[in-house]
């Protein structure tokens, strides 16, 4: 059987240029909130809403292991770790706020990249691992990307690159039981479907409940709540689950000793597969920090020194400027990037963003309408439909997963300007009435205000955001590192 254990990771995250916010369309939401219903009160029944999707979800790097050959008979007997040879990169997933992990598809998922700092491939029998860990909360899950390669001699960091097949929901609602009776073999309901109580047993502390389910349930679950026969609350959590193939066992820790209870759970809705690209490093610095918190014999959280921030690569000179690039002003770039954007003028867009960051911000624009899916997880056709159109989109101009790799290279023998235009064109289209086109598009907005200048450099802030520009041969650009 398949153990699924919960795992709380937090990062933070945000898909921004140097300050361009590139926001996802999101469906307005209200999200559900737990509380008990008043005494005697039938709890009415809630209809479910999507929590508003502003983001997609974040993967980042967070552990690494590399183990080489074992000792002993066959070479078996003895293995670091108690592991197989090879190389694992450990990642995150961060749920947007809102919404929820339900499900991680290793079979959907792809490693595309996985390749050490000094040019080896190491991508050997690479796969997305299996048995992925999901929170309880589905705010977080961990995903491993596995290989039989171990990294070059002199290696320091690895790079790793695919897409994650995530089952996303965008909101939950809740489903009661009333009348449970806490006995082997009786069946009750959760919406439309049927569990089974395996097992029931009384103890000192109250009583462990197990439940058999379909796995299609037991993946759904937000939360789980018990009520008495007078509506008060009772304290339960999980305490396992597991499935296999489709059936699910949920165990369950009640204090109460009472035979016949309510169960509520909070179900996950508006379920949607995303397909979430990755671009991840890893290195010995992975981790970086003190001992961990608890360690009795490391340095406080005050003593532990912070790692040194990575050092800035030189810029040099700068990058050779066509006629009619740039502008003559900060506050004149702003305007031609607001104008042109709106009006899908791809190349006036560019012609504004510093030479060397014009195939970055087409990225970042890739990525947002990659992701635009996820603004309509309230509606599965409507979805289904947009992410047809976005494939479409993307072979018309050859642009190949993962979109994540190095912005060069994703644009390489494809026309920067026309796919920009296109791409600002196809976001505008896809704007619901009544909202301000403006705002779904990857620039930023209103005017420019505390500029300052220093030399061929300037800064100003935009929307509480301070920005970069600099000036080359006279004319001013904005940038996005």
């Amino acid at each position: 059987m398949q153990e699924q254990r919960p795992s709380a990771v937090s990062v933070g995250f945000g898909l921004m240029l140097a300050g361009l916010v590139i926001a996802v369309p999101a469906a307005s939401a209200q999200g559900s909130k737990p509380r008990p219903p008043a005494k005697n009160t039938p709890r009415p029944a809630a209809v479910a809403a999507p929590a508003a999707v502003v983001a997609p979800p974040q993967i980042s790097a967070i552990g690494l292991r590399v183990v080489g050959p074992g000792f002993g008979t066959n070479g078996t007997e003895l293995r670091p770790f108690n592991e197989s040879p090879g190389t694992v990169v450990v990642m995150a997933i961060q749920a947007p706020k809102g919404s929820g992990i339900v499900e991680i598809d290793d079979h959907q998922s792809k490693l595309e990249v996985f390749s050490d700092d000094k040019g080896q491939s190491l991508l050997e029998e690479g796969r997305v691992g299996p048995f992925p860990k999901i929170a309880e909360d589905g705010t977080a899950a961990l995903v491993e990307a596995e290989v039989r390669a171990r990294p070059s001699s002199a290696a320091t960091a690895l790079n790793v690159q695919g897409t994650v097949a995530i089952s996303m929901a965008g909101g939950s609602k809740p489903s009661r039981a009333s009348g449970v009776k806490l006995d082997a073999n009786q069946t009750f309901k959760i919406g439309t479907t049927t569990l089974t109580v395996g097992e029931a047993k009384v103890d000192e502390d109250g009583t462990k409940i197990t439940l058999n389910l379909p796995r299609s349930l037991l993946t759904t679950i937000r939360e789980i709540r018990m009520f008495d026969t007078k509506n008060a609350p009772i304290e339960v959590r999980r305490t396992g689950s597991g499935y296999f193939n489709e059936k699910a066992e949920l165990e369950l820790s009640a204090k109460t000793k009472d035979k016949i209870a309510a169960i509520e759970f909070e179900v996950w809705q508006n379920l949607r597969v995303v397909k979430a690209p990755f671009n991840v490093t890893a290195s010995l610095g992975i981790a970086a920090g003190g001992r961990a918190a608890g360690s009795s014999d490391g340095a406080s959280p005050a003593e532990t020194p912070k790692a040194d921030p990575p050092a800035k690569k030189p810029e040099g000179p700068p990058p050779a400027i066509g006629a009619g690039e740039g502008a003559e002003s900060v506050e004149a770039v702003v305007k031609q990037l607001q104008t042109a954007a709106l009006a899908g003028k791809g190349g006036q867009v560019l012609s504004v963003i510093y030479p060397t960051e014009r195939t970055a911000f087409a990225q970042g624009v890739t990525m947002a309408m990659a992701f635009m899916p996820l603004g309509a997880m309230s509606d599965e056709k409507a979805g289904a439909a947009l992410q047809k159109e976005l494939d479409a989109f993307f072979d018309k101009h050859q642009l190949k997963p993962p979109f994540a790799r190095e912005p060069d290279d994703l644009f390489k023998g494809i026309d920067v300007n026309g796919y920009v235009s296109d791409a600002l064109l196809f976001m505008k289209s896809h704007v619901k009435k009544g909202e301000n086109p403006a705002e779904s598009l990857p620039v930023p907005q209103g005017k420019p205000s505390d500029v300052k200048m220093d030399g061929d450099k300037a800064t100003a802030s935009l929307n509480g955001k301070e920005i970069n520009f600099s000036k080359i041969s006279g004319r001013w650009f904005i940038r996005l590192q």
